[in-house]
């Protein structure tokens, strides 16, 4: 509790009761200062609860019953249900994979739509940056309100950093959670979330790795000093073919290599 009230600038903060021994769902909501969601991921779906399945559901179903602002339901945990006791109200139905992109991902997403869930989350592995661009696909036109599409690994940084182009209602920061996570201060300081928008003017630093490039947070800390709408971004690309899809596509303005 002391570590969820001591987050400064977050909307929301999520509660992952499978990093928690004996994990008291009464006492992990009680007092909170901020929305949160809470999350028991079970290890076939990357995450770390170890206990039975029914101990896992009961801890999920216990959340739900005491009012928490949202709770993450995995796609494959067969929690329809559930969903459908809830009236999808406070739910999260997230899909995660982390290989890469499903052969019938589309397919899934709608599937998952149709469950009527508050929102919708989809977590993709990008092998490389061109990956990212499977998200989009999914939000042609109108359909699900409520969704989160992100692509986890380097690759995926930029989805996590534009949430509006890639058609989410929100985005997730803290280090050691999933690849290629970034820390809330990176977002909030470095890239200026806050201030992205759709029309934001995108430029990047194009290669591989990435991860030790100072570039982003220079070029950003220019960008605001001249209060111009624009962000720059690492874009992890394995060629440059794979590069000049993504850019084609994202509308990038411009590059360092």
């Amino acid at each position: 509790r002391f570590r969820r009230d001591q987050i400064d600038g977050a909307d929301m903060v999520e509660l992952r009761l499978d990093y928690v021994e004996d994990p008291d769902v009464s006492a992990a909501l009680a007092g909170r200062k901020l929305p949160v969601v809470v999350t028991c991921r079970p290890t076939w779906a990357g995450g770390r609860f170890k206990g039975s399945e029914e101990e896992r559901r009961r801890l999920l179903q216990q959340a739900l019953e005491l009012g928490a602002e949202y709770v993450d339901l995995e796609w494959r945990g067969g929690f329809d249900e559930v969903i459908r006791r809830c009236q999808g109200r406070n739910v999260i139905l997230s899909l995660h994979d982390f290989d890469g992109i499903p052969r019938d991902l589309s397919d899934q997403y709608r599937a998952m739509c149709a469950t009527g869930a508050n929102v919708v989350k989809v977590a993709i592995y990008a092998n490389r940056l061109s990956d990212t661009l499977a998200l989009l696909e999914l939000v042609s036109g109108k359909g699900q309100e409520g969704r989160v599409l992100l692509a986890m690994g380097p690759a995926g940084v930029v989805s996590r950093v534009l949430p509006d182009r890639f058609g989410s209602s929100w985005t997730y920061a803290g280090e050691g959670v999933a690849p290629g996570q970034i820390s809330l201060q990176e977002f909030l300081v470095d890239f200026r979330v806050r201030s992205i928008s759709e029309e934001t003017a995108l430029y990047g630093v194009v290669g591989s790795p990435l991860a030790h490039s100072l570039s982003p947070s220079m070029h950003n800390a220019g960008f605001a000093a001249m209060k111009h709408d624009a962000v720059y971004v690492p874009l992890e690309a394995v060629d440059v073919d794979d590069f000049w899809t993504f850019a084609a596509k994202m509308r990038v303005r411009g590059v360092s290599v």
